[in-house]
């Protein structure tokens, strides 16, 4: 069928190296004989726990929107505007069916494991979990259907996602500091919402491998853990900034507040781990222990940011550095130097800060 060939062939043949990962971690790491029982185990932890569940259906739903994003991109396409004189004639019941099987063979991949998964979770009595399921794919199938008989009846409209970053960036004031967050919204979304997905599986994680006995190391450690998913758009920032704010410096703003403001950007960065792992530990521990993990996390961003003001601080070097720091706050973790920790951040960090910012010159390669 034309088609499949036009839609299906085409994104999996896009999508080649993102199925070889996603192949890689389910089917990959796992010796063939124990493939079963790890896939058993897998289903059963997400399916036994609302708050894993729904992270998982975040995965789902962004896997879905990339599908439906490629569909809207096949038909926004000038090489497939004749698709308009084929499926804009049709109408009724062939006109659903068409729709509905073009989505499914994109969504497939879900759509098979959400279903192994919610058999499962009969099997193991979590009905709750394989009714939010089936409700969930249900919905992840019918309701792209709408958008793309909308595309066909008005093919010039914008997108949703374009009126919502029209939206975004004509009604909200956006200060200095903050326009590298707008460009992750923006521009960066599916970077950001990887990482968030991935962090807050390890919060989710790590909560629920500790049980009932709280222990602040073992939290600290995941945590930790989360910050190592949020280094690659800290590496990042530098980029974007050495773009289109290469002027920042000329304006009159105090050293402290730069730094300060570069603090706030990383602690709304941090945020939806922040109140993840709230939620998951606020009965277990006090608030001065989930100060001490934010300002731990926020001082790592910190500064991973300020060792990028050296000259010739490549990709290799700056994870390098990650895993040195990484490495040395567990061992002062496992020691219960919290606080102290977060001082051994703080004063190199605006040190360096300090010293190199103004100091700074973006290489040129970066900038033409």
């Amino acid at each position: 069928m034309a088609l499949s060939k036009i839609f299906t062939v085409r994104y999996y043949a896009k999508n080649t190296g993102f199925f070889l990962v996603l192949f890689y971690f389910f089917f990959g790491i796992v010796p063939g004989g124990q493939l079963p029982s790890y896939h058993h185990t897998l289903i059963k932890g997400f399916t036994g726990s609302l708050d894993f569940l729904a992270l998982v259906c975040l995965g789902w739903l962004l896997y879905n929107l990339k599908c439906i994003a490629f569909i809207v991109n096949v038909l926004s396409s000038k090489e497939h505007t004749f698709l308009y004189g084929t499926l804009g004639v049709l109408e009724g019941p062939v006109k659903w069916r068409t729709w509905l099987w073009l989505h499914v063979t994109l969504y497939a991949p879900v759509l098979i494991y959400s279903g192994v998964a919610a058999l499962i979770a009969i099997q193991l009595h979590f009905h709750l979990s394989a009714v939010i399921i089936g409700l969930f794919n249900i919905v992840m199938v019918v309701a792209p259907l709408w958008l793309y008989d909308q595309k066909m009846k008005h093919p010039g409209t914008v997108s949703f996602l374009a009126k919502w970053q029209q939206w975004l960036n004509r009604t909200i004031r956006k200060p200095v500091w903050s326009l590298y967050g707008y460009e992750l919204l923006n521009n960066n979304m599916k970077s950001l919402a990887i990482a968030k997905v991935v962090s807050g599986g390890i919060v989710i994680i790590t909560c629920s491998l500790m049980g009932t006995a709280y222990d602040v190391r073992f939290v600290l450690v995941g945590f930790l853990v989360c910050i190592l998913s949020q280094v690659v758009l800290i590496y990042n920032h530098r980029r974007f900034d050495d773009l289109y704010l290469s002027l920042l410096p000329q304006l009159p703003v105090q050293m402290w507040k730069r730094y300060v403001q570069t603090g706030l950007l990383y602690l709304v960065l941090l945020l939806p781990e922040s109140i993840l792992l709230t939620y998951r530990i606020w009965q277990q521990t006090t608030p001065a222990h989930i100060i001490m993990l934010v300002a731990t996390g926020v001082s790592v961003l910190l500064l991973l940011r300020s060792l990028l003001y050296f000259p010739r601080m490549d990709q290799d070097r700056y994870f390098r550095w990650v895993l040195i720091i990484i490495v040395v706050l567990l061992f002062m973790g496992l020691a219960r130097l919290y606080w102290y920790g977060i001082i051994l951040l703080q004063v190199p960090a605006l040190t360096i800060f300090y010293n190199r910012y103004y100091r700074y010159e973006a290489p040129l390669e970066k900038v033409d």
